[in-house]
């Protein structure tokens, strides 16, 4: 477990920390140990429920906090919207602020360090605050591309947005003990936005079985495609529902495939939608445990990104969450979406499986064509991709190598072991 040492850490994140789902699994991985008390927590999606141990101190942010005599003018247009958060936003901030400050000593809670793992400048601008009211260092884990979301979100105000999104990433940066990203592409932009070295973590998570080559091996008689993770419409949702009329028409055509989807239970009217029998199933919400024996067993692993330019923004320098579940259990992945995820990059450049390229002019016939191809590939051929994919979980996914730097600066010592569970994070 962690030691004496281990410093008190102020949490700011749109993500709780999360066993279950969301950005807060890899921070779930990272901070294991980390005893609650420890812990000051502040988030804002409330559809995603902290993780047991830390359940009771995680406070929610609410809505964005303004001046009263601006709360008349509020939501009348999005244009005065943007407008009233675009040159309010220091008094804003500031009030967030005292809303901390006053849990923080109503708890008696003094930081030692804070951690940001949020998605808006609001998270990352309260953050920069925090350490500063403090005088406390920081460590960092930016998980998206939100930064180039928001430029275009507030339109004519986005430039000045995103040079306030840089001015406080370059703050942060610089207070900062440990400064990881999701992905290689993302900490290559983030070091060239910020001048200070960012390290890719590659959305790291711990293991998920002790691996042996024969568990690479999935015995079904009709090959399963299997995905595990959100179905938010614009980001996976329209693409994984793309593909699931391509894997439909190819089983009425007589190529056997099916596809298993385990999403949240806010995704269910998605995919119960657009079940067809003896094709396509949504088979729920599962534990861990029961995720690793469903990777196990499937033939493909697939992830997915929207295929829509303007939807792309944030996960355009992303690696998936569920990227580092699969390359831990050895199976072949599937990635499909827009040709820019560099998500795509990443599965050629390690040779993890196969790329299905998408845009708005996407063809279902040539998805088909792409899916009947990756269905022939020699069995001893997806074997050596799951035996490689592994050993890249290893190398560039295992949470021990990848998290060792932010454990080090927030004086956490080696994984808690914990006897009889399956140790990766179900996405």
């Amino acid at each position: 477990m962690a030691t004496q040492e281990a410093k008190k850490v102020l949490y700011f994140a749109e993500n709780a920390i999360s066993s279950i789902q969301g950005g807060g699994i890899v921070v779930y991985s990272v901070l294991k140990g980390l005893p609650p008390e420890n812990l000051l927590g502040f988030f804002q999606y409330r559809n995603i429920t902290p993780a047991p141990e830390y359940g009771d101190r995680f406070h929610y942010l609410g809505s964005d906090r303004v001046p009263d005599y601006a709360k008349p003018m509020l939501h009348k247009r999005e244009y005065i919207d943007n407008f009233l958060r675009t040159f309010l936003f220091e008094k804003n901030s500031q009030l967030d602020l005292e809303h901390v400050l006053k849990q923080a000593a109503k708890e008696d809670f003094k930081p030692d360090i804070v951690y940001f793992s949020g998605l808006s400048l609001r998270f990352l601008r309260l953050a920069v605050l925090a350490a500063e009211h403090f005088d406390v260092p920081m460590a960092l884990l930016h998980m998206d591309d939100w930064m180039e979301v928001e430029k275009h979100r507030y339109k004519r105000w986005g430039d000045i947005w995103y040079k306030r999104i840089i001015e406080n990433m370059t703050k942060a940066a610089k207070r900062s003990l440990a400064s990881t990203t999701n992905s290689p592409s993302l900490a290559n932009k983030v070091t060239r936005l910020t001048g200070c070295e960012h390290k890719p973590a590659n959305n790291c998570c711990e293991d998920l079985l002790e691996f042996t080559p024969e568990q690479i091996k999935a015995d079904n008689e009709i090959p399963v495609i299997t995905y595990a993770g959100a179905l938010n419409w614009h980001l996976q949702g329209e693409t994984l529902i793309t593909l699931a009329g391509a894997v439909a028409e190819l089983n009425a055509e007589g190529t056997r495939v099916h596809l298993h989807v385990y999403a949240p239970w806010e995704f269910a009217h998605i995919i119960n939608a657009n079940e067809v029998p003896n094709a396509v199933y949504y088979k729920g919400q599962v534990s861990k445990k029961q995720l690793a024996e469903i990777y196990q067993k499937s033939d493909f692993l697939v992830t997915s990104v929207t295929f829509r330019r303007n939807n792309l923004h944030l996960f355009r320098h992303s690696l998936s969450t569920k990227l580092s579940e699969y390359l831990c259990v050895g199976k072949p992945v599937l990635s499909i979406g827009h040709p820019k995820w560099h998500l795509h990059e990443y599965v050629q450049e390690h040779n993890c499986g196969f790329s299905i390229y998408m845009d708005e002019n996407y063809k279902r016939a040539k998805v088909k064509e792409e899916l009947r191809a990756m269905l022939a590939t020699p069995k001893a051929e997806l074997a050596e991709i799951g035996r490689r994919n592994r050993l890249l979980w290893e190398e560039a996914h295992d949470v021990k190598k990848m998290a060792l730097e932010t454990r080090q600066a927030i004086g956490l010592g080696d994984f808690p072991e914990e006897e009889g569970q399956v140790k990766c994070l179900a996405s």
